[in-house]
């Protein structure tokens, strides 16, 4: 499979960049038979795929690219957004630093736009979920990366110690920002609706409901589902919000 860029254009392509330790075959050919209409293909470098015909290019929805090779990437990066301009690009990460590392460079070079994060530990039924979202062309931020952006500093108190603020609690909702897509999840939830009715109202499949519940939850940073509908109703039954 490595190296495959030739392969039949009526599929849509999600690439990814790096070697069968990075990228198993076993999950890309679960991805293949989870989403049906994807073509999964690996590749060994970030460089093959400037080499790709514009014919074949016109396919891709999304570029994974292994940690590895960050530096590569954001080199590139300006080329693969005009070489694939219908793709999600992103970073697929097992270190919670590289991850930070290309978000605090996407900081200091906002003319990059968005890079996506697939986190690579992940139980294979989430893996599958997050990059079902890659490909349909959603972004998110995990969760650990959300509780190290939220986290604020320690302040020393009085006598000079830091003082370290809570963590817990539910946001008031000032600088929280939900997705158009988690908020229809979060309106069907807070309707007592189950994830299987609003994975078929919404045309996904439960385990991509999960994952939205999952990033709801730590956005909000509440406990479960039942709290986060009770924001939600706080927030936006009376028309307020957004």
């Amino acid at each position: 499979m490595d190296g495959d860029i030739k392969s039949d254009t009526s599929m849509i392509t999600g690439i990814f960049v790096g070697d069968a330790l990075s990228f198993p075959e076993r999950g890309l050919r679960l991805a293949e038979a989870e989403m049906g209409v994807v073509k999964c293909i690996r590749v060994a470098g970030v460089n093959d795929l400037l080499f790709m015909s514009d014919a074949r290019s016109e396919t891709v929805r999304l570029i994974a690219v292994d940690e590895t090779m960050l530096d590569r990437l954001t080199h590139v990066l300006p080329r693969l957004r005009t070489q694939f301009p219908q793709a999600n690009i992103a970073l697929a990460f097992r270190h919670v630093e590289k991850a930070c590392e290309l978000m605090e460079k996407m900081q200091h070079e906002p003319s990059w736009g968005q890079v996506g994060l697939l986190p690579m530990n992940l139980h294979i039924d989430c893996w599958l979920s997050v990059l079902q979202l890659l490909i349909s062309g959603e972004y998110l931020i995990p969760a650990e990366l959300l509780q190290r952006e939220q986290q604020p500093a320690a302040q020393p108190d009085a006598s000079g110690r830091d003082a370290s603020p809570a963590a817990d609690g539910p946001d008031d909702g000032t600088d929280v920002h939900l997705t158009a897509r988690e908020l229809q999840v979060l309106q069907s939830a807070s309707e007592g609706k189950q994830n299987k009715i609003i994975a078929d109202e919404l045309n996904l499949s439960q385990h991509t409901i999960k994952l939205h519940m999952h990033h709801i939850i730590a956005k909000l940073r509440v406990h479960n589902r039942t709290e986060a509908a009770v924001w939600y109703l706080g927030r936006y039954a009376n028309g307020r919000g957004r």
